[in-house]
């Protein structure tokens, strides 16, 4: 009689488990139920993902990224799950990535903090592109024959020199800069030709667009600003380094120097500099000072007045 019962009781047991495993298998998260618009639960822009904002699309089974003001970057990619992982492949300068699903409405990370909520998100108001917009000159080389012109549009379009044109966009936000430990405020626009676009970023009072992968030595100066002999005096100091016989000087715009000494050792010595018309006042950590004077045409050559020494930039 007791074997009976603990027959039945174990038929019971695994119907209610098989129920079980049943209605989590129907109960698993789909794709088609994670349609819509994904973003940082702080807002568009909070975080620094690499993708601000992405749609979802549950039917094509694609994501979509859009940027704070609701238009489409032009990054996309197939969207998939097996329930408890989203995955998401092209994502740009990283490929495929997957991320855990809380539920139908939350993202999350691998220790279960929320990563990305679902929902209409605040989408901010376009700003206007006539602020930036005109002839932008390579390196503010507007004089030379071969110069290469940026022209934005106020219709979001551009050309450069001849032949190239495309679409750009423009964003503003806030970057938490590890080294500094502080957020700077970033005013950034994004070329569509390039290797997964190109990026700029604004600086100098917005006078000058700076590349973002070739450390400020690709640079753009607005027409407005090329009557500023100091900017173009200060960019142009930056812009490489300058040799002389045993040593090199690479004055970054952090308005910090280094000096890198051709003997063979891996001494260094560094310092700081100021820039008043064509004379640089240099100041190193050791206390030592100098001062050179920066060539006003080319400014390809530097005169140390301690040697005597002229120093040039061959790049």
């Amino acid at each position: 009689m007791i074997i009976k019962k603990l027959k039945r009781s174990m038929g019971l047991l695994l119907a209610l488990v098989l129920c079980l495993s049943m209605a989590a298998c129907g109960g698993k998260i789909g794709i088609e139920d994670l349609e819509g618009f994904w973003y940082p639960p702080e807002g568009i822009g909070s975080t620094t993902s690499v993708l601000d904002c992405i749609y979802i699309d549950g039917t094509a089974k694609t994501w979509e990224e859009y940027d704070q003001y609701g238009d489409p970057t032009g990054y996309t990619g197939d969207a998939y799950t097996d329930g408890t992982v989203l995955t998401l492949t092209e994502v740009p300068l990283i490929g495929d990535v997957e991320i855990p699903i809380g539920d139908a409405n939350t993202l999350v990370t691998d220790t279960g903090e929320t990563y990305w909520v679902k929902g209409e998100p605040a989408f901010g108001e376009k700003p206007e592109l006539s602020a930036f917009s005109g002839r932008w000159y390579y390196k503010g080389d507007q004089d030379s024959e071969f110069a290469t012109i940026l022209t934005l549009k106020e219709d979001g379009t551009y050309t450069r020199g001849d032949t190239e044109e495309g679409t750009y966009t423009y964003k503003e936000y806030d970057e938490y800069v590890e080294d500094m430990d502080t957020t700077v405020f970033r005013r950034e626009i994004s070329l569509s030709d390039g290797f997964v676009g190109e990026s700029y970023y604004l600086v100098s009072d917005g006078q000058v667009l700076v590349h973002w992968a070739d450390d400020g030595d690709n640079y753009y100066i607005y027409e407005d600003a090329l009557a500023n002999e100091q900017l173009l005096a200060e960019y142009k100091l930056t812009d490489g380094s300058f040799w002389g016989e045993s040593y090199a000087f690479q004055f970054s715009r952090g308005y910090t120097l280094r000096c890198d000494f051709f003997d063979g050792t891996t001494e260094t010595r560094s310092g700081s500099w100021e820039l008043s018309g064509d004379t640089v006042t240099i100041i190193w950590d050791d206390g030592e000072t100098d001062e050179a004077t920066l060539s006003p045409e080319s400014g390809k050559t530097l005169r140390l007045s301690s040697t005597g020494e002229t120093l040039e930039n061959p790049w």
